[in-house]
């Protein structure tokens, strides 16, 4: 019994070194990613040096998605991120990758409003249909989905959720603006 529990014990603390390892090794491509880009050493980049450091790792993102996923993580709104942030936001886009592919059946590389309703169901919004289609139309080509709208969509609805927790201060899920609060959300959205 003593040397099942020590065993077990054995192979969690295993586990969880080799997770770690792999979580360094991660942390080390990705500096190697931001500093590739970085050319004036300043230890932030912005959307464009962020669209070349996607491209290193391979991944293939649209200026506008960079310029998205720099305003939901700069949270100096210096329009860059440090490699913190950088790594928040890769980690952000893996977990979304997450939802998208477990909704994208075929692994055709893109979803309808029905696998977005249920992505987006994943990654923790609930929306009536008239929203997923406004959004699929917003975001998507032809009514379906690719990942970099789908990362947009996300890096807009993350952002979004952030300016409406500020206005719902009494928690209620509701708020109320009037003309000139509706003009600071668009343009904090913008």
């Amino acid at each position: 019994m003593y040397n099942n529990q020590y065993n077990q014990q054995q192979q969690q603390m295993m586990r969880q070194q080799q997770m770690m390892q792999q979580q360094q090794q991660l942390q080390n491509q990705l500096m190697k990613w931001f500093n590739y880009v970085d050319k004036d050493r300043s230890g932030f980049i912005d959307s464009k040096e962020l669209l070349l450091a996607f491209g290193q790792g391979g991944m293939n993102f649209s200026p506008e998605t960079c310029t998205l996923l720099i305003r939901l993580f700069d949270t100096e709104q210096k329009g860059s991120v440090n490699f913190q942030q950088f790594f928040k936001m890769y980690n952000f886009i893996n977990q979304m990758k997450v939802s998208f592919c477990n909704v994208d059946q075929d692994n055709s590389g893109n979803i309808d409003a029905n696998e977005l309703a249920t992505a987006l169901k994943y990654s923790g919004y609930t929306f009536p249909n008239n929203v997923i289609m406004t959004l699929c139309k917003k975001f998507g080509k032809k009514n379906v989905i690719y990942f970099d709208n789908w990362i947009a969509l996300c890096a807009h609805l993350q952002r979004t959720r952030a300016v409406f927790q500020n206005y719902d201060t009494n928690k209620s899920g509701k708020i109320t603006v009037d003309f000139n609060g509706l003009i600071l959300i668009s343009a904090y959205l913008k």
